[in-house]
């Protein structure tokens, strides 16, 4: 699986983000959840270490290095091939590969920030057990959840056909997320953002038969998870439904720029 995103293809999808100036590129970051509950609860996070699993071309270190200059950003993640478009565009940037056990993301960082990583694991609770055990104070992520029927871990079961190759594509039933971050973090403050929508049948995913149904409420979802002595948050759970329709993207130029263009901007084969 791993081998699946070295290909040059893969660095080229998320390096049409590039071609965004700095205002559209702040419109498009901030129209995600997990950005948004970064914002809302940056005021009670006291660090500006910043890693980011899965930095892919170093386009949210462009993002933070215009909007949020006080965070010092170190990107990580497995692609040869996007690292070197990311070190190329920002040598000023830290960028490193990172170890499937993410146990060189050193030295340990006020903010973890990852994106879309968890949900091609072959082992998606035991890497989110490691991804929600780096940060000293809070902990941002998007993946995908369910909130009736179990996680399904077959990967042949539940699986995207991405770059001509099969990779998992896992769907994490919301208690059972919750109950895998309250194994490493059992006093943390967890916020959920569910952007609810069907997954079985875009973009070239194969899923069980129960994530075609609405019934089964599956979605994106943003998720911070704070775990500092200044957070407002202990031992809760808030969850809460936003779409990323935001107004002022709705005027933006990426929403009138053609369909396919706006997917790959908004990082939708995912």
């Amino acid at each position: 699986m791993r081998e699946t995103w070295q290909q040059e293809s893969h660095a080229d999808w998320f390096d049409v983000w590039s071609n965004l100036g700095v205002k559209h590129l702040g419109q498009m970051y901030e129209m995600f959840n997990e950005i948004e509950l970064l914002l809302e609860n940056k005021g009670d996070i006291a660090g500006n270490e910043f890693a980011e699993i899965g930095c892919a071309t170093g386009e949210l270190y462009r993002y933070l290095h215009n909007y949020h200059p006080e965070y010092s950003y170190s990107g990580y993640d497995i692609s040869v091939a996007a690292l070197d478009r990311a070190k190329a565009k920002y040598p000023e940037g830290t960028f490193k590969r990172v170890a499937p056990d993410l146990a060189n993301v050193d030295p340990k960082p006020a903010i973890s920030f990852c994106r879309d990583v968890v949900i091609h694991q072959v082992d998606p609770f035991g890497f989110l057990k490691s991804l929600v055990g780096l940060a000293s104070e809070a902990t941002l992520l998007r993946l995908r959840t369910r909130d009736k029927g179990s996680t399904e871990l077959d990967p042949d079961v539940s699986c995207q056909f991405v770059y001509g190759q099969w990779v998992p594509y896992m769907i994490l039933n919301v208690d059972e997320m919750i109950s895998a971050i309250r194994d490493v973090l059992p006093n943390c403050g967890i916020s959920i953002v569910k952007n609810y929508m069907i997954l079985g049948g875009q973009v070239n995913r194969f899923l069980p038969k129960a994530c075609y149904y609405e019934e089964t409420g599956t979605a994106e979802t943003a998720v911070c998870i704070m775990n500092n002595e200044n957070a407002r948050l202990y031992d809760s759970v808030q969850m809460r439904h936003q779409t990323e329709s935001q107004p002022a993207f709705k005027s933006s130029l990426l929403y009138r720029a053609p369909r396919y263009l706006r997917r790959k901007l908004l990082g939708n084969h995912t």
